[in-house]
């Protein structure tokens, strides 16, 4: 097992941030550090202690050259044109436009910016991970299975995030990529129960020194015994 770079938990836990800029594009990533990263997760927590997860990784070009076409049509279908025609919910949830003041504003421009950037250069990634689940597709949105349904993958997702941070490594969560399961279940050769759930871009990052993100004062999100 490779050294981590990063060994401070707290600062893992702290500074592992949405990766899009900041990918390092021409430093390739060897398969043995991903399947590392990848086996470091398979130690999170899952729903009735079954692995209902399935991983895929890709580095063949042809595949990411598909794969970022499907990526860029849900850009298009998802954010582009619902902010073009002014469609109300999605500019209420993601344009800059209704943030309440110019700071919000401007953060959200850079990560419509960012992610945009991603759209663009998804390609150039030197590995796309697409993490699928094998549980049946609950009837319900929440609550119930659903719990179990993303209860499981997402914590595996996590843990892979935060190995490949120790490692100098980032990624992003792109689960918009959802929107296409079906054709990426096509371009990949999928099983009709390996469901896509997110994707994940890895690549090492240009530099280590990623922050804390600015977040709400604890005493306004959290409570004890209640809310206040």
């Amino acid at each position: 097992m490779s050294d981590p770079v990063i060994r401070d938990i707290d600062e893992v836990l702290s500074t592992t941030r949405a990766v899009r800029h900041r990918m390092d594009f021409d430093r390739p990533v060897g398969r043995e550090v991903v399947e590392e990263c990848l086996r470091l997760a398979q130690q999170a927590p899952m729903g009735s202690n079954l692995e209902d997860w399935r991983i895929v990784c890709v580095d063949d070009p042809d595949l990411k050259s598909r794969l970022s076409q499907l990526y860029s049509e849900v850009w298009y279908e998802t954010v582009e044109a619902p902010l073009a025609s002014g469609e109300a919910a999605t500019v209420t949830r993601l344009s800059p436009s209704v943030r309440p003041d110019p700071v919000a504003a401007a953060r959200q421009q850079r990560v419509l910016a960012a992610v945009k950037y991603l759209v663009d250069h998804l390609t150039e990634v030197p590995v796309l991970v697409i993490l699928c689940s094998t549980k049946p597709i609950p009837e319900r949105p929440v609550g119930g299975a659903a719990s179990g349904y993303y209860g499981s993958v997402f914590p595996f997702a996590w843990s892979f995030q935060l190995a490949l941070r120790s490692r100098g490594l980032g990624s992003v969560m792109a689960t918009a990529m959802a929107h296409k399961a079906r054709k990426v279940q096509a371009v990949l050769g999928l099983p009709d129960d390996w469901r896509p759930i997110t994707l994940l871009p890895v690549a090492y990052t240009k530099g280590l020194d990623f922050r804390p993100a600015a977040r709400a004062e604890l005493k306004d999100v959290a409570f004890w015994n209640g809310p206040a």
